[in-house]
C-alpha cells in the first residue's frame, strides 16, 4: 500500500500491512545463542513476542511512523527498518520503568513485566532494552544510511531519552503537590510525551532525507500532539480504562492529571480536601468507592469538558504545523494523527 492515505482507514491498512514486518525484523535483530534466564525470556515476553495473541502485543504505531516518515520523503523501509525496530525498543523500555514507578500491575491485558519477574528483573530489563535499542538504530549504517544520518538518529534518540526523562521527573514530583496548574502539566506533557511522539517520525524523515526545515517542523508537530495524546489518555483511563486492568489508574497512583487540575480550581475547599486525600493515597487502600468518587467530583465540575477544549486547542495548532510539511508527509501524518486520537484505550 502507498503511505500516501489520507483517512483513519488508509493508515489503519498501512499498520496492518507493516506490523508484521516490524515483528519479523525485531525478532531477527533480537536472536541470540545464549539465553540467560529471566532477561532474554523477559525480553520476549516485554515485546508480546512470547505470545500469538495480538492484544499482548501493543499496536506497533511507533515504528510504523518511522517507516511511513521514510517512504512519504521518497526513502525505502528497508533502509528505515532499523530505526523502526529502535523506536519499538525505546517505547517498551519505557513502559518498562514507567510501570514500576506508577506501580501498574497490568500492561497489554496481562501482568506488567516488573510483576511477571519482579522489580529488580523490571529494573534490568529495561536497561537491556535501553542499550539493545541504540544497537538497533546503528544496524541502518548496514542498509546504507549515511554515517552523518545515523550519528543523527543516535542524537535524536539521546534528546528523546533526557527529554521524557525530565518529564517523567516532573510527573512524579507533582504527585506530592496540590497546587499544581494547568501550564506546569502542559509543561511536563510536553516535555514527557510530546518529544517522545515525534522521535520516531523525525527518525524515519531523517533516514527518508528530510531538510532541516522538515525536522523542526516534526519536532513542532510533537509538542502540539504530544498534549493532545496525554490529555485524551487522562479522559480515557476515566471513562474507558486503557488496557490496565480497570478504569481509574491514574487516581489510584495519584496521578495530578489535567482532570485534577480543572476540578481542583473550582471545587468548594473541602471537595479539594478529599479529592487529594484519595489520591494520596496508596493504590492498595485506594477503593472503588475512592476511585468513583474522584470521577464524581471530576464530572460535577465539568472537568472532562474542559480538558477537552485545551486538547482541541493543541490539535488546532498540530493540524496548522502539518500544513507546512510537503506533499505526502503531510496527509500521511494527519491520517496518522487521526488514527492515534480516535482509539478508546
Amino acid at each position: 500500500m502507498s503511505p500516501q492515505g489520507r483517512t483513519i482507514d488508509d493508515f489503519e491498512a498501512y499498520l496492518a500491512e507493516m506490523v508484521p514486518a516490524v515483528e519479523r525484523e525485531m525478532a531477527k535483530f533480537l536472536e541470540t545463542e545464549r539465553q540467560v534466564p529471566n532477561l532474554h525470556d523477559a525480553l520476549q515476553y516485554s515485546l508480546g513476542l512470547d505470545v500469538d495473541e495480538r492484544k499482548y502485543r501493543g499496536k506497533r504505531i511507533r515504528p510504523v511512523l518511522a517507516l511511513l516518515a521514510c517512504e512519504s520523503l521518497g526513502g525505502t523501509v528497508e533502509r528505515a527498518m532499523p530505526f523502526a525496530v529502535a523506536s519499538e525498543l525505546l517505547h517498551n523500555f519505557l513502559l518498562t520503568h514507567d510501570d514500576i514507578q506508577d506501580g501498574d500491575d497490568v500492561r497489554h491485558d496481562r501482568p506488567s513485566v516488573w510483576k511477571k519477574y519482579g522489580v529488580d528483573h523490571g529494573i534490568n530489563i529495561g536497561d537491556y532494552l535501553f542499550a539493545k535499542m541504540y544497537e538497533a538504530a546503528l544496524g541502518t549504517l548496514e542498509r546504507g544510511v549515511e554515517e552523518d544520518r545515523v550519528l543523527r538518529l543516535v542524537k535524536l534518540l539521546t534528546d528523546t531519552v533526557s527529554h521524557t526523562g525530565e518529564g517523567q521527573a516532573m510527573d512524579i514530583s507533582a504527585r506530592q503537590r496540590n497546587d499544581l496548574t494547568a501550564d506546569e502539566y502542559l509543561e511536563t506533557v510536553i516535555e514527557k510525551t510530546g518529544y517522545y511522539l515525534a522521535c520516531p517520525v523525525q527518525g524515519g524523515a531523517v533516514v527518508g532525507g528530510a531538510s532541516e526545515d522538515v525536522l523542526s517542523t516534526l519536532e513542532s508537530y510533537g509538542k502540539h500532539i504530544g498534549p493532545v495524546f496525554q490529555i485524551r489518555d487522562d479522559i480515557i483511563d476515566m471513562t474507558m480504562g486503557k488496557g490496565r486492568g480497570q478504569k481509574g489508574s491514574d487516581v489510584m497512583e495519584g496521578k495530578r492529571s489535567l482532570l485534577v487540575v480543572m476540578a481542583s480550581e473550582r471545587c468548594t475547599d473541602e471537595e479539594r480536601e478529599e479529592l487529594f486525600a484519595i489520591l494520596d493515597r496508596s493504590r492498595a487502600n485506594t477503593s472503588d468507592a475512592d476511585v468513583q468518587r474522584a470521577f464524581e467530583i471530576f464530572r460535577e465540575y465539568g472537568a472532562p469538558e474542559r480538558a477537552e477544549e485545551i486538547a482541541q486547542g493543541f490539535l488546532d495548532k498540530c493540524n496548522e504545523t502539518l500544513e507546512e510539511l510537503p506533499s505526502p508527509l503531510k496527509e500521511s501524518l494527519q491520517a496518522a494523527s487521526d488514527f492515534m486520537l480516535s482509539r478508546r484505550k
